[in-house]
């Protein structure tokens, strides 16, 4: 008679989760909704391993199931990048309000020069060639997925804590309260969720 196999590892199951959710808040390329087409089963699986509702990853899988791709690319563009007035930019320093009043409300505020450092720390840099900002929604869940690979508790623990927690529910929130594409309103409540597990 074989062994059980060892239950799956909650670290592991968190760095998982900050990988799809960094995959999902990207831009989505053609390239990158196919990755997102074969992930639902994991995403679901590592849901119930945090203690999370599957149903909601299912209620979000079946919302991309829906979407068109343009219509998604046309909503990601509308909301987070531009042109004109961008409802819910997707950077940290944009949302922080515990900072100086003069730097609340924009870019590269004390906030990017905080997780700066902690890329530092773990030894990393926002490569050059992606013209992103330090704390961006992708760049922060990415540096947390990898955190928690390389049993980086102490920083991993900053990220989540002093940072996303820190702005990602007001981020959520403005972003179910102005999309209009059901995928990106069921992203929001999912992405609510698993951050307050890696708050924990």
């Amino acid at each position: 008679m074989s062994a059980a196999p060892p239950p799956p590892d909650r670290t592991a199951g968190l760095a998982t989760a900050a990988r799809l959710l960094a995959a999902w808040w990207s831009r989505p390329t053609p390239e990158e909704l196919d990755r997102w087409a074969s992930g639902w089963e994991q995403a679901g699986d590592v849901a119930e391993l945090l203690g999370l509702p599957r149903a909601q990853v299912d209620e979000l899988g079946v919302a991309f199931s829906r979407a068109e791709p343009e219509a998604l690319l046309e909503e990601y563009e509308r909301l987070f990048v531009g042109p004109g007035r961008t409802p819910c930019p997707p950077y940290e320093s944009v949302w922080r309000t515990d900072g100086p009043r003069r730097e609340q409300g924009r870019l590269m505020a004390a906030a990017a020069t905080d997780v700066e450092r902690i890329y530092r720390e773990l030894g990393l840099q926002v490569r050059a060639d992606v013209h992103e900002l330090p704390d961006h929604l992708v760049v922060e869940w990415e540096a947390l997925a990898y955190a928690l690979e390389h049993d980086a508790e102490d920083e991993a623990a900053e990220l989540g804590r002093e940072h996303l927690a820190s702005w990602v529910p007001a981020f959520c929130a403005a972003v179910a309260s102005e999309t209009e594409q059901p995928f990106y309103a069921a992203l929001a409540r999912v992405t609510s969720g698993w951050t307050n597990v890696a708050a924990a």
